[in-house]
């Protein structure tokens, strides 16, 4: 058998979610913290009964991960799900001759030792090293969505109370915007807010740190405590004129932002003047660094400080009257109601059916602006 690097063209990842052994690219491997995440990878082959095997590198997770992370497959429309990530995966039901593309996802992970620090990579991650194939495979070069859409939130954006990222908005959101011509990034993680550590005990960075503000005006930045414009521990989510950027390259902005942040704000106690600077200051931080990108700022599912972001938003668009890409998404007090313990969406963290309803309505809104 002969490998496919992960720095073939055959390679197509999913923008804003990963990095490498050189930065955001290199030769060995491509790395996420990300559920959600995802890479196609398509070659062609002449045998009658091809053999892939998806090359991982695990050796991160020795002595600092209690559950192995756990990837979703899609090869030719077959789909695998639940497969716990080894050094080795044989890809099932690949038959025939021909052309194939392998879709993995970053199915759900341990929420616990994944940002890293600057000299340090998280543990709990996805870690590519290539796909290996039939001496006579050859990689053909995967087609690159011309447009990304940022997806920013918390645990109910990752998928926290499903089997996992393929069960919950952010996914089907992502899915449908494929159909419109974009690829997608979901950059989420649980426990976090505008101001909320991510995972426990705390890892992940508050979204965009401010203390010392006055009724949601003024306030003190904090970058070292504020992850909008990085990827991780060690990796800037910013190309090189400080614009956010897909693949680390200059003009690779985003095209469309949404941010479901403030659930975890209320409910481990955020202060509610500088959770409202922090909005309206990332936003007009998110302005400089994607300027033709529309933001949405969604109110989170059960209403959770929603008078306070409506009140934070209208404030960045009363100091910004010529920026008419800002808005907000609020499904309302119905959707709310439905939200309560064991209700019709289940509870703090929505079922299935609350995921889908919730994504056809926030698509809506998007493809209807």
């Amino acid at each position: 058998m002969k490998t496919i690097g992960i720095s073939s063209p055959a390679f197509v990842f999913s923008p804003g979610n990963w990095t490498g052994d050189d930065g955001r690219v290199g030769d060995k491997y491509r790395q996420s913290w990300n559920s959600g995440a995802y890479f196609r990878v398509t070659w062609s082959t002449t045998s009658a009964s091809p053999v892939a095997r998806l090359l991982l590198d695990t050796t991160q997770y020795a002595g600092a991960v209690s559950e192995i992370p756990q990837l979703t497959y899609c090869i030719d429309g077959r789909w695998h799900a639940d497969i716990v990530c080894d050094r080795d995966i044989e890809i099932g039901e690949l038959t025939g001759p021909g052309s194939h593309q392998l879709a993995v996802y970053f199915q759900n992970s341990e929420q616990a030792n994944r940002w890293g620090t600057s000299d340090q990579s998280g543990h709990c991650v996805l870690r590519v090293t290539g796909l290996a194939v039939d001496d006579d495979g050859e990689p053909v070069a995967g087609k690159r969505g011309d447009k990304w859409a940022l997806m920013v939130g918390d645990s109910i954006t990752e998928g926290c109370g499903t089997t996992g990222n393929l069960d919950v908005y952010s996914y089907l959101v992502g899915q449908s915007l494929r159909m419109q011509g974009y690829e997608y990034c979901v950059s989420a993680c649980g426990y976090s807010g505008w101001l909320q550590y991510g995972d426990r005990p705390e890892d992940v960075l508050p979204y965009y740190f401010v203390s010392g503000s006055s009724d949601g005006v003024g306030g003190v930045y904090d970058p070292a405590k504020s992850r909008w414009n990085k990827i991780d521990g060690a990796h800037s989510l910013l190309d090189s004129t400080g614009r956010l950027s897909g693949y680390g390259g200059t003009g690779q902005e985003p095209s469309l932002i949404t941010i479901n942040f403030g659930t975890n704000d209320f409910l481990w106690g955020s202060d509610m003047g500088d959770m409202e600077a922090s909005i309206t200051q990332s936003l007009a931080a998110l302005r400089g660094a994607a300027p033709s990108a529309k933001i949405f700022v969604i109110i989170p599912f059960g209403q959770y400080v929603a008078d306070h972001l409506k009140t934070a938003v209208a404030r960045y668009q009363a100091t910004n009257p010529t920026d008419n890409a800002v808005a907000i998404i609020d499904l309302g007090a119905d959707t709310a109601a439905g939200l309560v313990d064991d209700g019709y969406y289940s509870g703090l963290h929505p079922n299935m059916r609350g995921h889908a309803v919730f994504a056809a309505q926030i698509l809506g809104v998007i493809l209807g602006g």
